[in-house]
């Protein structure tokens, strides 16, 4: 169907002679007649006219119309009809029908009826009545990207305001439907009897329903008395004024609170505050929390963000926790904990990164999360770095910081600070050009520093197990700091690669260390106190050690050719590696690191290093000289399937890892032979079941003196290890002392692969949902708060089993298991579930179960604990558009209130 296409230009002096001559002139066709209008002779186009209309996309011979004066509406004007086009002289107007369009600058207008008056400047569009008297192509009105969905429309090119009846627009994620608009020239609109929905439907689920509204693009919707309607029908909800942000950037404003009561600190309100939209880079959350028994907290939280160099969050808690339990308890407990990340994007050589979560070893069981890893894990790291190169040199440099804590046993390790200057990797003769030197080519050295100022609030053993751990806090922080181990260590390794017999690759290679101290540590016997007296000498002190070896690998390859069977192939790759290593005693008195001292009444002798418990230890004692023997298998098939019409068969791994490995130390006295270590890697059922295997032999044998029963009941084994193999007593190849399996499986309808892909893509999916960043960081710390409707299913299972046995003593079991899953029972409801078994106490572990229910615009989430110390259950209902999140009534019952 060709297009009717006019192009003419306004006028400002009226037609003369020209309305005359013809009243009217009327295009009707399917097909196009002319892009220009049809008249007799008398020739009325020498009079100055100008159109309020012109098609400046028009390619066909056009009538020239000339302008004396320029008219009010200067923008170019395109426009088109499916149907017909009237072009009235006498009224000035253009009626469009079927399918009109029309383009104005930023405006641009469809609709099945629009007329155009150019004397008057403006715009009137409709839709036009089928046979049925259904209304069809109403219009669609979109100004500056703004689309407004009307019934009817009246608009003025000059100043730019409308009066629209019926209309229905999108304001970001929220929807407005008002009976009669009128639109100003700042796109402001004035509604009567309007509902403010995020909504997507004909008939919105719910709405606030208001008699006057005004919205101010981009900024807010302010609306005088109105109520909440569900499915039309109004509620109690009354209020006599509303104002709803609707922004394209960051604004700032209050953060409501949410309200509950806990048995330990009583009524609250938590999570209320001020949210500060500081500029487009960076915005901050102030939020606090006071509970009626006198418990309160305060939090900071802040996102960053610079294009191209960096990106990051910060969030810093502090808490007063009243005891409460009962009128006599007045203790106070003051927490605190941070979170830091900062993330560098490309750009420039220097690097700095940080990753900080830290705080107060009872935080968390004072001020207890909803993110379930948080509240159990243990221990917590952070790391802060900066690392550059140095220009013009192959040197690079890094300044870190460094943090682990253990939130149940109180220990804390810092490493403040720990600087490394690094050279990189130097060929020196890699330009000589001789027949049989290419060994000499490869040569290569390199050169790393590193200091470090290692503090810890570990104090030593006490009695065989137990760690003394002193308080981390100001008082004892100078006897930390005094504490304190430190020091530098040089490391230049020296090596090259050749072949040898065209197949064997040898590797040789030279270390050397050296350690630098700030002081050392002198033992001597104390006859008056019968026991060793430690001095620390403070003065500088260094100690160096060197090593030798050479490697040989080589690659072995087989493969066998089934004659029958689907197997159409099974291929073996074999690598296997021998190392030769050399290292001196440093233990011999030459060296002057160990000295043999008396340790006892008796006469009895110990040897201790002048750096025993430093930083960096102290060079090995010992003569060493080892040949390290590993053999690496892997085993893999090609099957044709009987369902697969195509000729290429399909590759399976039967082992992706079958290794063995050992050393033999040729210089030492006796225990010549290490552990033979064995691990297998494979998988099952097309990659569904993953299986990973760790065992460990002995191959020596051990005597068993005596069993004796102490008075608690328990078993005291007396036995000696000797230097006998096993398989020289009959007894095998050795004894097995430890054996690790561990199963996993991902089953779902679209495969494993799909589903570990989704969860490891959900932070940049977040993002380009446009999620904040603290959302982002909630959901990749806990992936299970991810419901995706598109698997109907999941299920991911986790068995560890680990078995240790030391001689005759009893075998040690340790066995853990960790499931979660999600079932999709209809299209909008979905149930997941977290939870694992304890073996050794045979009892649960933290469950949780979280049923979801979309309801198109609205969701209803709920999580349930159902036993354990955090029993506790959640019930939201809320708005899914993040613009009326408020919106929401929230049912909830922790386990603190049990």
């Amino acid at each position: 169907m060709r297009r009717y296409i006019l192009s003419i230009f306004i006028i400002v002096a009226p037609f003369l002679g020209f309305a005359q001559e013809a009243d009217s002139v009327i295009q009707n066709s399917d097909s196009i007649i002319n892009n220009s209008i049809k008249t007799d002779s008398t020739q009325f186009l020498t009079d100055s006219t100008s159109s309020i209309l012109s098609d400046s996309t028009s390619t066909a011979a056009t009538d020239t119309v000339k302008a004396k004066k320029k008219g009010d509406i200067e923008t170019t004007v395109n426009y088109n009809a499916k149907d017909s086009l009237n072009f009235n002289l006498k009224t000035q107007d253009i009626i469009m029908y079927k399918n009109a369009h029309v383009d104005y600058g930023d405006i641009q207008l469809e609709a099945d009826k629009i007329k155009v008056n150019y004397n008057t400047k403006v715009l009137d569009a409709s839709g036009l009545a089928d046979s049925t008297g259904e209304m069809t192509g109403e219009p669609v009105f979109t100004d500056k990207g703004q689309v407004y969905q009307t019934e009817k429309i009246t608009y003025n090119f000059d100043s730019k305001k409308a009066i629209i009846k019926g209309v229905v627009t999108q304001q970001g994620e929220a929807f407005m439907h008002s009976n009669w608009t009128k639109k100003n020239e700042k796109d402001e609109m004035f509604s009567d009897h309007a509902l403010y929905t995020t909504c997507n439907l004909e008939h919105p689920h719910f709405g606030i329903a208001a008699n006057k509204i005004k919205l101010i693009p981009g900024d807010k919707i302010l609306a005088g008395p109105f109520n909440l309607e569900i499915t039309e029908l109004p509620t109690p909800f009354l209020f006599p004024f509303g104002m709803f942000p609707m922004p394209n950037n960051k604004t700032s404003g209050i953060l409501f609170p949410t309200y509950g009561e806990e048995n330990r600190r009583g009524f609250f309100l938590r999570d209320g505050g001020y949210y500060w939209a500081i500029n487009e880079y960076a915005d901050m959350a102030l939020r606090g929390e006071i509970y009626s028994k006198g418990s309160y907290g305060l939090s900071v939280a802040s996102n960053y963000k610079k294009r191209y160099s960096y990106n990051g969050n910060l969030n810093i808690r502090f808490s007063q926790q009243n005891g409460g339990e009962t009128e006599a308890d007045s203790s106070v407990q003051k927490d605190f904990w941070i979170q830091w990340s900062h993330r560098p994007e490309s750009k420039g050589t220097g690097r700095f990164s940080a990753s900080v979560n830290a705080g107060s070893s009872d935080f968390n069981n004072n001020n207890p999360s909803q993110d379930a890893q948080q509240q159990l894990s243990a221990t917590f790291n952070s790391n802060v770095s900066y690392s550059n190169v140095i220009q013009g040199t192959p040197f690079n440099y890094a300044i870190s910081a460094r943090h682990d804590q253990n939130v149940r046993t109180n220990n804390i390790n810092l490493t403040l600070p720990e600087a490394a200057l690094n050279m990189n990797r130097q060929y020196p003769f890699k330009n000589v050009n001789a027949n049989g030197l290419d060994w000499l080519q490869k040569m290569n050295y390199s050169y790393n520093f590193t200091s470090t100022n290692r503090i810890t609030n570990s104090l030593g053993t006490v009695g065989e197990t137990q760690d003394s751990i002193a308080p981390f806090n100001q008082e004892t922080l100078p006897y930390l700091l005094k504490r304190a181990q430190n020091g530098g260590q040089h490391r230049i390794p020296i090596s090259t690669s050749f072949n040898l017999l065209k197949f064997i690759t040898a590797s040789p290679s030279f270390n050397y260390d050296e350690v630098w101290y700030l002081k050392e540590l002198n033992h001597s016997y104390s006859d008056s106190l019968n026991t060793v007296v430690v001095d620390t000498l403070n003065q500088f002190s260094r100690a160096s050690s060197y090593s030798a070896g050479i490697g040989f690998t080589t690659r072995l390859y087989g493969t066998i050719y089934p004659k029958r069977g689907a197997v159409k192939a099974i291929r073996h790759i074999m690598t296997p590696s021998i190392n030769l290593n050399w290292r001196p005693d440093f233990g011999d008195e030459k060296y002057g690191i160990y000295e043999e001292v008396q340790s006892d009444p008796l006469g009895n002798t110990k040897i201790y290093s002048k750096y025993e418990g430093f930083v960096y230890g102290s060079p090995g004692r010992g003569k060493s000289g080892t040949i390290g023997i590993s053999l690496a298998n892997t085993v893999e098939m090609k099957v044709k399937k009987k369902s697969d019409t195509s000729d290429l068969p399909t590759k399976v791994k039967i082992f992706d890892n079958l290794s063995f490995s050992t050393s033999y130390n040729v210089i030492a006295d006796s225990f010549r032979l290490a552990p033979i270590s064995i691990n297998a890697r494979t998988n099952l059922f097309n990659g569904k079941l993953d299986i990973n295997i760790q065992t460990g032999i002995d191959p020596y044998v051990m005597v068993l003196d005596s069993i004796n029963i102490n008075e608690n009941g328990t078993e005291k084994v007396y036995q000696r290890r000797i230097d006998q193999y096993a398989w020289e007593a009959g007894r095998g190849i050795g004894r097995l002392t430890t054996a690790n399996i561990a199963l996993s499986t991902n089953l779902n309808p679209a495969g494993k692969k799909s589903d570990d892909e989704n969860r490891n893509n959900l932070e940049s999916q977040a993002r380009q949902a446009g999620a904040t960043e603290d959302q982002v960081q909630a959901l990749t710390s806990n992936p299970d708060m991810y419901v995706d409707f598109e698997v109907p299913w999941n299920l991911r299972v986790r068995y560890n089993i680990r078995w240790g046995r030391q001689g005759y003593e009893e075998a040690k079991i340790q066995q853990t298991m960790n499931f979660s899953g999600d079932v999709n029972f209809t299209e909008n409801w979905k149930v997941g579930f977290t939870s694992g078994y304890d073996f050794e106490e045979q009892d649960f572990t933290q469950t949780s179960i979280n049923i979801f229910r979309n309801l198109h615009c609205w969701q209803i989430n709920a999580n349930w604990v159902p036993f354990g110390r955090f029993q506790s259950f959640s019930v939201d209902i809320g708005v899914k558009a993040s613009i009326l999140q408020d919106l929401k009534m929230n049912r909830r019952r922790s386990w603190w209130d049990n």
